[in-house]
């Protein structure tokens, strides 16, 4: 192993560390409200939050590490620029994916639940 490598793993780690905490960070703070609104149960839904923050962090770190162990050997500068950009893409790329799935599946819930309510 180089040091354009483990400087590359550096300021990957430093990327994606930021990001993740960052973006797990607010997701945790505002999805609170929309558990609680679902829920009925403001204990119960910080709960299932503490539990979601927790998966997402797993996830990421994985995920995270999955992409440190698949880099290849860097012999130069640009190929240390080119490699953080693509593996920090993939997790930014990772994370607004798995934010659109997990709004959809709040919305299709929320309409779940409505339809139900109108019909009883």
């Amino acid at each position: 192993m180089n040091s354009y490598n483990l400087l590359a793993y550096l300021i990957y780690c430093i990327i994606t560390f930021f990001i993740t905490v960052r973006v797990g960070w607010i997701c945790y703070k505002n999805g609170l409200h929309f558990l609680e609104e679902e829920l009925k149960d403001k204990l119960i839904a910080e709960s299932v939050n503490k539990l979601l923050l927790t998966g997402y962090y797993l996830f990421n770190l994985g995920y995270a590490s999955i992409m440190i162990y698949t880099w290849n050997a860097i012999h130069s500068f640009s190929e240390l620029i080119s490699g953080i950009s693509s593996k920090s893409a993939y997790i930014v790329l990772s994370l607004g994916v798995m934010h659109y799935i997990n709004m959809f599946l709040i919305y299709f819930l929320r309409k779940k639940n409505k339809h139900t309510i109108h019909h009883q």
